[in-house]
């Protein structure tokens, strides 16, 4: 370091002296003009602090500024995806809200073309055979797909896919009427009951207006809310389509059960909570084949569909699942208490007197009970599988038993 070096750095680095305060003293006692060196124009000490302490107010102030404008930006995308939201919940049809879906986007954002594409599969779908209903008048909004596809695209789980350039062109924005229009894309999965069913694609004309790292919370809380409206339509979709209701006892048909079992074997293993199913059999009716008329033997179901349903609660699930059977959902409860449940049942059966004339015990009902969560119960159809197990061990062991799997 040359002399003025030296002196730079001292000048900077005061505390240099704090070591050797007998050479602070030799340089205070130099006179101005007997200093070798020319001028510096260096700052003093308070001069650099005030000069820094200005740039950082700038720079904070910068910054809160930007902070704002992304606050507000923010809070304009999250107004949009609401009223987004808010639409497809209110749609009544698939066609409808898929149509809705998709003209809001583009209308709303910077993205030319929305797909949305789905498994034609009853594994977490509540129906299947949607491409035989939809296919045709829902071109180019939605796609149907095989399930190798969707889990070749989505090979590390239900993560978004972005794709900030595409030069081999795109599997889902394919054809020529794409190839100007898509220059980058994102794909979110739709996930149902804890499988991917489809996608919600995004394409945009702009390369890299999706590229990854790019933060997709908003987008991904769509999808989510997405695929709760489509599994609602569905529902709705197919209850409308059949009747609901069993017409000799008033339950629920065996329509009913497949869908219902599906949702609340969802809900309680999201939730963590039990839910047990019990299959019966009621033996009274085979037995009344020659001797009762048919009139009398509907009103005979429904007193024993009342009987059913005064001892259930309002959450719980009764549906007719053949000419004398049923199945009982009992949401969060438990084996324990659906044992309890099925004896107050039973002795409810057996008290009931159909005919003035006749005995008491004339109806008697066989019961297999299963709850989840258990070792052998992992879907909502080994579910209904074990309780039929029991059922059938409640039968060998004399009819008027219940039996838990």
């Amino acid at each position: 370091m040359n002399k003025d070096q030296i002196a730079i750095y001292l000048n900077e680095h005061p505390e240099f002296f704090n070591d050797y305060p007998e050479l602070l003293a030799k340089i205070h006692a130099i006179k101005p003009e007997d200093l070798p060196l020319e001028p510096l124009n260096a700052l003093s000490v308070a001069d650099r602090i005030i000069k820094r302490v200005h740039a950082d107010k700038e720079h904070l102030k910068s910054k809160l500024d930007w902070f704002l404008e992304i606050a507000q930006k923010n809070e304009e995308i999250l107004g949009h995806l609401c009223e987004i939201e808010r639409l497809i919940f209110s749609s009544v049809n698939l066609p409808q809200m898929i149509l809705r879906l998709k003209e809001e986007i583009i209308n709303r954002f910077e993205i030319n073309s929305v797909w949305v594409c789905l498994v034609d599969d009853t594994e977490h779908l509540i129906e299947n055979k949607l491409r035989e209903r939809f296919e045709g008048g829902l071109d180019g909004d939605l796609k149907f797909i095989d399930k190798q596809t969707v889990q070749r695209w989505f090979p590390d789980g239900p993560r978004p896919i972005l794709r900030a350039e595409i030069p081999e062109g795109s599997e889902i924005f394919s054809g020529p009427e794409y190839r100007d229009r898509v220059k980058s894309e994102a794909w979110f999965p739709i996930v149902i009951r804890g499988g991917i069913v489809g996608t919600l694609a995004l394409g945009s004309g702009k390369p890299y207006h999706f590229y990854e790292g790019l933060r997709t919370e908003y987008l991904e809380r769509l999808t989510d809310k997405l695929a709760l409206a489509i599994d609602n339509i569905l529902l709705l979709d197919l209850l409308k389509r059949q009747s609901a209701l069993d017409r000799e006892t008033g339950l629920y048909n065996e329509v009913f059960l497949d869908p219902v079992l599906l949702r609340e074997f969802d809900r309680a293993q999201r939730y963590g909570k039990p839910l047990s199913c019990v299959k019966m059999r009621i033996d009274y009716f085979d037995r009344l084949a020659d001797t009762v008329d048919e009139g009398l033997k509907i009103q005979l179901r429904k007193e024993a569909g009342k009987i059913l349903k005064t001892n259930c609660r309002t959450s719980d699930m009764l549906v007719r699942s053949g000419e004398d059977e049923f199945v009982l959902l009992l949401p969060e409860i438990d084996r324990e208490g659906a044992l309890l449940v099925s004896e107050r049942i039973r002795n409810s059966l057996e008290v009931f007197r159909p005919f003035e004339d006749g005995p008491r015990g004339d109806i008697k009902a066989a019961m297999g009970i299963a709850t989840y969560p258990a070792d052998s119960v992992n879907s909502h159809k080994e579910l209904l599988e074990a309780a039929d197990k029991g059922l059938a061990r409640a039968l060998e062991e004399g009819n008027d038993q219940v039996a838990a799997a």
